[in-house]
């Protein structure tokens, strides 16, 4: 199956890199529009309510605030764009060789999916992940395969194959706790 696809222009896409630096990871994203004309409707709709909403979570995260006051603000700029904060997204608190802390800020709050609120500290690092929707804000299956992968710390592997436990064995030596492209892999 051929993953590719070929960006028309118009359309709107994410481009996101990741990094870490001695263990502390960090990512950053921008999203485009492919093509020079100028951007219209929904699109910029959706655009500056992802990009208003990061901007004001930024301001919002400060020593004494909560989780919970940063998801209202999310939310609250996206409905100010007829958008939509997209369920099921969660911002970590990052610790070293750890991107997915126990501690997490919900882009959305709804009757089914809720956090326990927390305080945020001195020192605290959050992976804000702000997504967002012109749709109802609910996230859809895709068929595309996924290429990065993250092992499970506390999950415990019997693996049969013996080429299983040799690609498990590679994953332990070279990516013990962050997450790896199935492109760095020798085989």
């Amino acid at each position: 199956m051929d993953e590719s696809v070929i960006l028309a222009d118009g359309d709107v896409c994410k481009i996101m890199s990741g990094t870490h630096f001695d263990g502390f990871a960090s990512n950053a994203a921008t999203t485009m529009v492919v093509g020079d004309g100028p951007v219209t409707g929904r699109k910029a709709d959706v655009i500056l309510a992802a990009w208003n909403a990061f901007q004001a979570a930024q301001r919002k995260i400060a020593e004494g605030a909560t989780n919970t006051s940063v998801s209202e603000v999310i939310q609250k700029i996206a409905e100010e764009f007829e958008c939509n904060a997209v369920e099921g997204v969660l911002s970590h608190k990052v610790k070293r060789h750890l991107i997915d802390g126990d501690d997490v800020v919900i882009n959305r709050v709804t009757g089914t999916q809720n956090v326990a609120e927390w305080q945020f500290c001195p020192g605290d690092i959050i992976g804000l992940d702000i997504f967002v929707s012109s749709g109802e804000g609910k996230p859809k299956e895709h068929d595309a395969r996924c290429t990065v992968y993250k092992r499970e710390l506390e999950q415990v592997y019997n693996l049969k194959m013996k080429s299983a436990r040799a690609f498990f064995v590679e994953v332990n030596r070279r990516f013990p706790t962050l997450p790896f492209s199935i492109r760095a892999m020798s085989d």
